[in-house]
């Protein structure tokens, strides 16, 4: 639980070869009006933005959705270029270069000088390995391929290229400015623009995999709880990094770890697919989930909100029990400051005031 105050950073990539300046990357911008024509470019924009950011996903996703074993090292805006490495034992001169660009002729190799290999203004150490480049818009992205993460508890999740795309269009979660203004000079990341909405597919598959009685609404909130505790490793660089780093859903999952945020995220999400309600309920640095339900109170960690009865799930403890597992901060909710519900345009309320604030 980190109880400092943080700015947030969601779509940050520092990519770099040798010493090779620092570029800013923006992952998934809206683009509507899509039509099947445009169906090629949505996905290459979508998974460029994905494989420059490793922080938001697997480290095998260039691998996966090229079928190749060559690594981006660089996506350069300026020249809106990609700059991809390869072990020279990889590669397969009739068959890799087919797989990740339209135009082979328009491919640079780097060369072999002083036992590095250089292109252009970038240099890779070494001889082990190609160096090469071509324009980002000749990037062709294999719509038949998915993503498969194991997590950490044994777990196998999958995501479409489509899928992939429609979470970086925004298309699969509800959406929303990002922040908050609470006070004067005090800013809270809005979470509940991140949480999946109802029917996305490849959460759908993966609850599918996880409930084993949906008509038991307590017993389903408690298995799905017990997937994110066993499944995504808490991350303390995440949780203490001086910032916040919102993730989707999909990309908790990708990266396999997390803090409270993203934890919180998948959680609702989850919850979201079982049609299970919920609120997100805001503390002075950390983030939880109220579940509603006939749940035991042996913890009294049970809170009521607009004369429903919730209580809390706590994403960060492995093994936690709703309405059982007693925390140390036995009085935590006496902190809680805000709730939310996810939603369109969905409002972020004083708790206690019951007051809304524009998102």
């Amino acid at each position: 639980m980190n109880r400092k105050n943080k700015t947030v950073k969601r779509t940050v990539l520092y990519l770099t070869i040798l010493f090779i300046p620092f570029l800013l990357i923006y992952c998934g911008k809206k683009n509507d009006g899509l039509t099947d024509t445009h169906n090629n470019k949505r996905l290459r924009d979508a998974m460029v933005s994905y494989m420059s950011e490793p922080m938001f996903r697997n480290r095998d996703f260039v691998q996966q959705i090229t079928g190749t074993e060559a690594d981006l090292k660089l996506y350069d805006m300026d020249e809106q270029t990609l700059y991809f490495s390869i072990n020279k034992a990889d590669f397969v001169s009739s068959t890799t270069l087919n797989k990740l660009t339209i135009d082979k002729n328009a491919v640079d190799f780097g060369s072999e000088q002083n036992g590095d290999v250089y292109l252009g203004a970038y240099t890779l150490k070494g001889t082990g390995r190609f160096l090469f480049r071509f324009p980002k818009n000749d990037f062709k992205p294999d719509s038949t391929r998915q993503v498969t993460v194991k997590l950490k508890n044994g777990t196998v999740y999958s995501i479409t290229m489509n899928e992939l795309a429609d979470y970086a269009d925004d298309r699969s979660i509800y959406g929303g400015k990002t922040d908050s203004e609470i006070k004067a000079n005090k800013y809270m990341a809005n979470h509940g623009a991140f949480v999946a909405k109802p029917g996305e597919e490849s959460l759908k598959r993966l609850t599918g995999r996880i409930i084993t009685d949906i008509s038991n609404k307590e017993k389903t909130a408690q298995e799905l709880l017990d997937f994110v505790t066993s499944a995504v490793e808490f991350s303390e660089n995440e949780a203490y990094g001086g910032y916040e780093v919102l993730k989707r859903p999909n990309e908790v999952l990708m990266t396999g770890k997390s803090d409270c945020s993203g934890l919180t995220i998948l959680y609702a999400s989850l919850l979201e697919q079982a049609g299970i309600n919920y609120r997100l309920v805001y503390f002075p640095g950390h983030i939880a989930v109220a579940v509603e339900g006939k749940f035991s109170n042996m913890n009294k960690l049970k809170i009521s909100y607009e004369g429903i009865e919730y209580s809390l799930a706590e994403t960060t403890v492995n093994g936690f029990v709703i309405g059982k597992t007693i925390l140390m901060q036995k009085d935590i909710t006496d902190e809680i400051k805000y709730i939310q519900k996810p939603g369109k345009d969905s409002q972020i309320i004083d708790f206690k005031t019951g007051k809304s604030f524009s998102n």
